[in-house]
């Protein structure tokens, strides 16, 4: 069997012709090397590391019980599952792993993905699983919910957490492009008018609100605001960092081509109208991908960014949830903030989100720079 190191490797590689052939892509394993790493993590020990509303994340570590495996043979992989809860259906991850090899890895680029290999846990595993996850909810003094790991498919999943070796970065891009709905006037893109509305709950609620990181920063054609952005992103990360990661982002290009896609769902005959159009169910789910950055320590080495949490959603299912919460933005006022002639009711004192529309405004008609903003302009 082939060290997992270089199975992640083969799999980051770009599909031939770019992946857009007529034809399917095949198989990134064989289903023999499937079954094998199956087998192999039968004898294998787990830790939890986190989960969410319907996975948990496990690291995986060799139990020596089987000479067959090597040590330190999943290091650098994690084992993700789904979470079984009572009258909800847990995720098909044969469907998402199709989904993420014949449609992601396609539009996207498979070397721009985290890449991710199906296998099976049987009883024992999961109930292994189960044990782990139990003991480290009470360590930490976390009420666990009703859900439980089951046997069934699971997926080994390049870490991209930190190592001895770099330094690592996970942000969710969000809309990279704003909304075709959005009023001229906005100075709010739609993910800072989400995040002013989700403030503005919060401090209903007497919660601690923050500033979120503009997205479209990530894009700016000025130098000076794109390292704003970076200076937000990596707060404790060097200024020589931010550099090389600004530059690795350049030479990506992986957040132009989400952009695309994003834009190329976003037209007007798929947003909303026409939720089983494939190209709207492809950018809702690139809208909440995750981005994952190694930034190794050695200055020479390349830095790495790939996305993940690149899950098929319930496009039908969700469409209605998702065009409410968009026309709320739109018809409420989010999207056009403070600098509006009659913001939301609800926005007062208004929200700071610092968007880069707003700091576009502010450049436009002379008024003052938003605070993040300041030290690169420089004004």
């Amino acid at each position: 069997m082939k060290p997992l190191k270089v199975i992640w490797g083969e799999l980051s590689r770009p599909l031939p012709d770019g992946g857009s052939g007529s034809h399917d892509p095949q198989p990134s394993i064989s289903a023999k090397q499937q079954h094998e790493l199956s087998r192999m993590l039968q004898k294998s020990d787990f830790f939890y590391r986190a989960e969410g509303r319907a996975n948990a994340v496990f690291s995986i570590k060799e139990s020596g019980r089987d000479p067959t495996v090597p040590r330190g043979y999943f290091r650098g992989t994690l084992l993700r599952v789904p979470k079984a809860t009572p009258n909800v259906t847990p995720c098909n991850y044969e469907t998402l792993h199709d989904f993420q090899e014949k449609i992601v890895d396609v539009h996207v680029g498979r070397q721009h993905i985290v890449p991710q290999i199906l296998v099976s846990i049987t009883p024992g595993v999961a109930n292994s699983l189960n044990a782990r996850r139990e003991s480290a909810l009470r360590v930490r003094g976390v009420r666990g919910d009703q859900s439980t790991i089951l046997a069934g498919f699971a997926m080994l999943v390049e870490d991209m957490g930190p190592s001895p070796d770099y330094a690592a970065l996970e942000f969710k891009p969000k809309w990279l492009a704003q909304s075709p709905m959005a009023p001229k006037d906005a100075t709010r893109c739609r993910t800072c008018a989400r995040e002013a509305l989700r403030n503005d709950e919060r401090r209903k609620k007497g919660m601690k609100i923050s500033t979120p990181v503009c997205p479209l920063g990530l894009l700016h054609p000025e130098r000076a605001v794109f390292m704003s952005t970076l200076d937000r992103l990596a707060p404790q990360w060097s200024e020589r960092d931010r550099i090389r990661l600004a530059d690795a982002i350049k030479d990506s290009g992986v957040l132009e081509r989400l952009k695309d896609l994003q834009v190329e769902g976003d037209s007007a005959d798929a947003l909303f109208a026409r939720p089983s159009d494939p190209r709207f169910g492809l950018s809702m789910t690139l809208r909440d991908c995750s981005c994952f950055v190694r930034m190794p320590f050695d200055p020479d080495a390349p830095v790495i960014i790939k996305l993940a949490d690149v899950d098929k959603k319930n496009w039908r299912e969700k469409q209605t949830y998702w065009q409410q919460r968009h026309n709320e933005l739109v018809n409420n006022g989010w999207l056009r903030g403070q600098d509006a002639d009659t913001p939301p009711l609800a926005e007062l004192p208004p929200i700071e989100t610092a968007c880069v529309l707003r700091l576009d405004h502010c450049l436009k008609n002379g008024l003052e720079i938003p605070l993040p903003f300041r030290a690169r302009l420089g004004r």
